[in-house]
């Protein structure tokens, strides 16, 4: 009846159940399209009814330049702070921010949380934090096994890596930690079987819920982010092959976002009592989504914000953060 009832809503407002499944290859993570049925109807959540995306020419001044996209990453990812999938844990510090500060902030998650360093960042220098930036390549923070499914086995090493960061940031005990991931993740059974549907949300609610509750110990002001929306393409290559048309290169909001993740987000959010940021609008604020606001690259790739882009949602994520 639920899932009927917004299927109803849905056909009207213009947008379905439908996921995206992304091109990563920047980062190297590793997605499936997920199809989870909502336990909460995502028909609380806002249908995002933007008003149209207009039309024009590719920037001749795009901040990142198309041809650099690809280079336009977090520091962490740059300094090889940022674990890579399938190679051996970072031992760097990590550190960034004011190393000097009494009040420690941390991001955990994958590369999608990674996405958020800049933002973080920039709060961080200037109120004088000390930030560690903990993130791994298609390692979720939920406690759920990582499946790679070009090399059709699971990365061991991200059970190992998340354990060892959630030991670390138990020690840390921060003032306020951050934690994201993507909503495209793949996982299996305990028979090795990949999951799809129902009992893959399912696995991901219970892994994160172990997740966030540990992270609670650590930490009373946890902070869970919402997955951005994603692109039905990779939009540096198809504004090459499009300069005079960003429409051509945008992307339907019935594939760029998924109410139904949301919900199954904001519902894990409100029953671990842990504070819910949905940064749907700060990227995807006209139907279809845009690769491009103002002179300024949103996408590295297919699911990946460029650095120059996530820098400014700094202000937007400070007054929902604050706010609460």
């Amino acid at each position: 009846m639920l899932v009927r009832k917004f299927l109803r809503i849905s056909a009207v407002a213009g947008l379905s159940l439908s996921l995206l499944s992304s091109n990563l290859a920047a980062y190297a993570a590793d997605l499936v399209t997920p199809s989870p049925t909502p336990s909460i109807s995502p028909t609380d959540l806002p249908l995002y009814n933007q008003p149209k995306t207009v039309d024009r020419l590719v920037p001749k001044k795009l901040n990142p330049a198309l041809v650099n996209a690809k280079r336009d990453r977090p520091k962490p990812y740059l300094d090889r702070c940022h674990t890579q999938q399938n190679l051996t844990v970072s031992t760097a510090s990590c550190l960034y921010g004011d190393a000097t500060s009494k009040t420690t902030v941390v991001l955990f998650g994958d590369s999608h949380a990674l996405s958020w360093f800049p933002a973080i960042e920039k709060l961080a220098i200037a109120k004088k934090w000390r930030l560690y930036s903990l993130t791994m390549s298609s390692c979720w923070p939920a406690a759920v096994p990582a499946w790679n499914s070009k090399t059709m086995k699971v990365m061991k090493n991200c059970s190992i890596w998340r354990a060892s960061t959630l030991g670390r940031i138990a020690k840390l005990h921060p003032s306020l930690l951050f934690v994201a991931g993507t909503r495209g993740f793949a996982t299996v059974d305990g028979n090795g079987t990949v999951l799809t549907g129902d009992a893959r949300t399912n696995a991901w609610l219970v892994g994160m819920k172990d997740t966030l509750d540990k992270l609670k110990v650590a930490s009373q002001r946890v902070v869970l982010i919402s997955d951005t929306p994603v692109s039905a393409f990779d939009p540096p290559i198809c504004l090459l092959a499009h300069p005079t048309s960003v429409l051509n290169c945008s992307t339907s909001i019935a594939k760029a976002i998924s109410l139904t993740w949301l919900a199954e987000e904001r519902e894990v959010a409100s029953e671990e009592n842990v504070f819910w940021v949905d940064p749907t609008l700060w990227v995807c604020p006209t139907d279809p989504c845009s690769p491009i606001s103002g002179n300024t690259l949103i996408y590295a790739d297919a699911g990946h914000l460029t650095a120059s882009f996530a820098v400014k949602l700094e202000k937007p994520l400070w007054k929902e953060v604050s706010a609460a």
